[in-house]
């Protein structure tokens, strides 16, 4: 079972900000096959829903920067961190691409610093999902809403993020799914 973990802030002011991508994707991607489940088990700072066939979302309730702690719970009660996989916004990228990864830094971003806290190791795989070119301030631009044009960038998107959630159900390890995602697959 791999266990997809929606980087992003709670609430409707938040929903539709470049922040929240990787939970709009998964969203979208949900209601695209009609999946609104009851949370299979809930954490303090977070809760566990089935998706599909050896995928599951753990979906964390607190703000961006305390996204580890929903993990560190999930991880507590028996989810192994290997088998989690991060999807959070990267300003560095540009918008409509995607990069999978299997460890490394947090690049900046202070959700994905609070998973590797709170896990205390950096080894937790991760879809990076481009929101860039950036402006200054950094806060107002990830905290910001879609344009227009974004958006149109956005549909682009859910073809190969529901190609890359096919992949990751069918995958018995990760290591080969990095190089299929980065190299075989069209973002945008």
């Amino acid at each position: 079972m791999w266990t997809l973990v929606p980087l992003g802030n709670p609430g409707p002011e938040y929903q539709d900000t470049r922040h929240n991508l990787g939970r709009l994707l998964l969203q979208r991607w949900m209601a695209e096959r009609n999946l609104a489940p009851a949370p299979r088990k809930r954490f303090p700072s977070g809760a566990l829903y089935p998706l599909a066939d050896r995928l599951q979302a753990l979906v964390p309730s607190g703000y961006m920067n305390l996204s580890g702690e929903a993990c560190l719970q999930a991880s507590s009660a028996g989810l192994y961190p290997r088998r989690l996989v991060v999807l959070h916004d990267d300003k560095d990228l540009p918008l409509g691409m995607g990069r999978f990864r299997l460890d490394g830094s947090d690049g900046g971003h202070n959700g994905l610093r609070s998973v590797f806290d709170c896990l205390g190791t950096e080894e937790v795989a991760r879809l990076r999902l481009g929101i860039g070119p950036f402006q200054r301030p950094l806060a107002d631009f990830v905290l910001g809403r879609w344009t227009d044009p974004e958006w149109e960038r956005l549909d682009a998107l859910d073809a190969p993020f529901a190609k890359f959630l096919e992949l990751l159900a069918g995958a018995e390890e990760l290591g080969g799914l990095a190089n299929r995602v980065n190299s075989a697959m069209f973002w945008g």
